[in-house]
């Protein structure tokens, strides 16, 4: 098939798990987004819990040329899938089976297979649910009494993503509170008081912000601003955080080409290793 003939077909990914589906949907999203194919198509089949339903999927996979991305911890399952995508000439890939098998390998133990065993309630999830209720409790300066309890105090002036950053920090279970440096705007005492390996200052491109406040004024339909929007007034601040960065010996990130998860991954290394 030639490539014009290539890009007019549809194309259709099926996620299929006898859980919730979601370590498979991301594998399957994170190849699609490298292909520029509008016609894409993603199904999910979740819950599977019976031979029928699976053969169902793949009748339907066969029928409409669909990679399967699957994840089916239960041994019959993953057979049935495996051995009718050969027998039905479907591409399907098993994302959990030599992972499982690999560390049953080395472990010499077998696994559970149960599905959904991720997802237990344990402390971990409790961890995790009172980091992010933390992260919106001391949003933006607020509740600044508390930030003691911090793992990780996040400085930076607006359009920085302290915000994100702290809900990203939170959903790995880190409590992570943010204050926002105001043009010549002193710190409350407060922050100095907390130890600097907890205390992380962000920084980013001018022009970059720039445009990410216009955008934010513009969502919100507000007028522009000179003093909040021009370059030259968010070097000004910039130089203002810096200097506070260095009072309090803050560990600096420039943030202009990083992702959250490159910035949240650095400050946990350091949380870590402290």
């Amino acid at each position: 098939m030639n490539n014009k003939s290539n890009k007019k077909r549809e194309f259709y990914v099926f996620v299929v798990s006898d859980s919730t589906g979601e370590t498979a949907e991301k594998v399957a999203r994170a190849a699609i987004s490298q292909f520029s194919i509008p016609e894409i198509h993603l199904k999910r089949f979740l819950l599977i819990d019976s031979d029928l339903k699976l053969r169902e999927i793949i009748t339907e996979a066969s029928d409409k040329n669909a990679l399967v991305i699957f994840t089916l911890v239960k041994d019959d399952l993953r057979n049935i899938m495996l051995q009718e995508s050969v027998e039905k000439g479907i591409t399907s890939i098993d994302i959990i089976g030599p992972v499982l098998n690999s560390i049953a390998n080395i472990l010499h133990l077998s696994p559970e297979r149960k599905p959904g065993l991720i997802h237990r309630v344990n402390d971990e999830y409790f961890k995790r649910i009172d980091a992010l209720e933390y992260a919106v409790k001391h949003d933006d300066g607020q509740r600044i009494d508390e930030i003691s309890e911090a793992d990780a105090l996040i400085l930076g002036v607006s359009r920085t993503s302290k915000t994100p950053l702290c809900l990203f920090l939170a959903q790995r279970g880190f409590k992570a509170a943010n204050i926002p440096v105001i043009d010549a705007q002193s710190i409350d005492e407060a922050v100095y008081n907390i130890p600097k390996g907890k205390i992380f200052g962000l920084t980013s491109d001018p022009l970059r912000i720039s445009n990410l406040r216009k955008e934010r004024l513009k969502r919100m339909g507000l007028s522009l601003s000179q003093d909040y929007v021009s370059k030259e007034s968010i070097e000004k601040e910039l130089a203002h955080s810096i200097a506070i960065y260095s009072k309090l010996n803050a560990y600096v990130i420039d943030t202009t080409e990083k992702s959250i998860e490159e910035v949240a991954a650095d400050i946990i290394s350091r949380i870590n290793n402290k």
